[in-house]
């Protein structure tokens, strides 16, 4: 099949946060639909030849990078018991997640992450399929504003060098 002819935007995004083996899930609504994802992959050092450049130059990978990505939610709820909320990754993990879900780590992990996977409506549109990025072992900092509306803003470190995308 051909590459789409369709354009895609904000409203064919779904971003769900999972933990591991997806055995828990939030689907992040309410959002802005501004969901961003900086893929650095490895960095690359350039040799020089007594400080000059060859006509080739010559360059290699050194080390690996990992991936970053923000996005946006209004806030409606900060923390419960019985279900999962956004803000309990950014405090501590708490409430529902802190006391549920297991880290993409592991239990005996020391840092609390999970898969964030951002999908993109394909098959409404005439693609094969939906289009699908995940990023595993995410840590999630951020910060919550109050407003009109009361925002979190989420960033996040995916430690691992590319998604997995399908």
């Amino acid at each position: 099949m051909a590459i789409s002819t369709i354009v895609k935007n904000k409203r064919d995004g779904t971003l769900v946060l999972t933990d591991n083996a997806g055995a828990n899930s939030l689907t992040i609504v309410y959002e802005a639909g501004d969901f961003s994802l900086s893929v650095p992959a490895r960095t690359v050092s350039l040799y020089l030849d007594r400080g000059t450049m060859n006509a080739t130059p010559q360059i290699r990978h050194v080390d690996d990078q990992p991936m970053t990505g923000t996005f946006t939610a209004q806030l409606r709820d900060i923390s419960d018991a019985a279900y999962a909320t956004l803000e309990e990754l950014l405090l501590g993990p708490s409430g529902f997640i802190g006391s549920t879900w297991v880290s993409t780590m592991g239990a005996n992990g020391e840092v609390f992450t999970c898969t964030a996977t951002w999908t993109i409506e394909g098959t409404d549109h005439g693609d094969a399929s939906d289009h699908v990025v995940a990023c595993n072992f995410c840590y999630f900092t951020g910060s919550l504003a109050d407003g009109d509306p009361s925002t979190i803003s989420c960033s996040f470190t995916s430690y691992d060098l590319f998604p997995t995308v399908t």
